[in-house]
């Protein structure tokens, strides 16, 4: 039971990628996915999960191995041909590599996430960063910020509309975060196929206030209801996708990369690397939570338990479960993370 969920799951993000990937290209649809060409089965696994989304070996494997079941089953009952799915080359070797680089430390400091948000190259990119850094959103979570008011069973909540004009209001000048509802539509699926876990998430003001700039100077004149929009050269806008922020923050991660080696920041200041990604980001609010409510709660680090405060407070944050084996293992995950974060501070009161 397990194999055929696991290959469902496959086959829906190959599927979802396809239907991205199809929009530019004239003779291939998720309709005739059965017949693609065996060129892009492997161009899906080699290019896009290996160099693109640097996707573990074990996760490549599972990919190739839950294609190549259904392409099988396809070709059995004669709806296609025999399509070849491997990992070509030295992407065996990259795939290992990205492997290894999930063991890179998973925390950036305030400084230089502040860094990443400034050598942005425009304000949605900023903003897609700032999501992850500040509010803790996954990529795809972006897609959930909506700008009219909506409406979720009888509850109506705001959307980011409403949020921007709060900001303007003299009697909410003191305020300092905004809620927002995100729904579970947008996250990260469930093993049951029905979407993530709805949340609220707090937008801090100043980075509020760079979405609204988006919003008014930067963002398409458009009628989707997504407030993060696409660019386009022939003037058909939509909703970003799911990816964006992945995306960005890889071409973000270059210049300043590149900026580090020239020596143009503080030479006490941890090192961005290639094996950072956009989810670094997210995790990197989580840990400043999680040392937050644990030194407000009086607690010691490395006694925190996934049933303390801390780490309950940032699973509702994040949309964690907090139960079954994952829990003790994510609060594992930031106990180290913390130990980071205090390093880098340390190092930081050089400035």
């Amino acid at each position: 039971m397990k194999t055929i969920t696991n290959c469902c799951y496959e086959l829906r993000k190959f599927l979802l990628w396809l239907s991205d990937f199809s929009e530019s290209k004239r003779h291939i649809s998720v309709e005739n996915h059965h017949n693609l060409p065996e060129e892009i089965l492997n161009y899906y696994i080699n290019d896009v999960l290996v160099e693109e989304r640097q996707t573990s070996e074990k996760m490549v494997d599972l990919a190739v191995s839950s294609l190549s079941h259904y392409y099988n089953y396809l070709t059995y009952h004669g709806f296609t041909s025999f399509k070849k799915i491997e990992v070509k080359g030295d992407n065996r070797g990259k795939a290992r590599d990205n492997t290894r680089k999930r063991n890179v430390v998973l925390y950036l400091s305030a400084k230089l996430r502040a860094e990443l948000y400034a050598n942005s190259d425009n304000l949605r990119e900023e903003c897609l960063l700032r999501a992850g850094g500040e509010c803790g959103l996954r990529s795809k979570e972006n897609v959930g910020f909506l700008l009219n008011d909506f409406k979720v069973g009888t509850t109506v909540y705001q959307g980011m509309e409403s949020l921007f004009k709060m900001l303007d209001q003299e009697n909410l000048s003191d305020k300092q975060d905004f809620k927002y509802w995100l729904q579970g539509k947008y996250s990260k699926s469930r093993k049951n196929g029905l979407g993530g876990k709805s949340r609220w998430i707090y937008i801090p003001r100043d980075t509020l206030e760079r979405f609204k700039l988006y919003f008014e100077t930067e963002r398409p004149d458009c009628e989707h209801k997504s407030l993060f929009a696409t660019t386009s050269s022939n003037s058909k806008f939509g909703p970003i996708r799911e990816y964006q922020a992945t995306r960005d923050f890889k071409a973000i991660r270059t210049i300043v990369i590149g900026k580090q080696k020239l020596g143009l920041f503080p030479s006490y200041m941890d090192l961005l690397e290639k094996a950072h990604t956009y989810h670094v980001l997210r995790h990197s609010f989580g840990t400043d939570k999680f040392y937050e409510v644990a030194e407000e709660n009086g607690l010691q680090i490395e006694n925190v338990t996934h049933m303390d405060k801390p780490y309950l407070v940032v699973a509702e944050l994040l949309g964690h479960e907090t139960d079954g084996i994952a829990a003790p293992q994510t609060t594992r995950k930031y106990i180290r993370s913390v130990k980071e974060k205090i390093r880098q501070e340390k190092n930081n009161k050089i400035d």
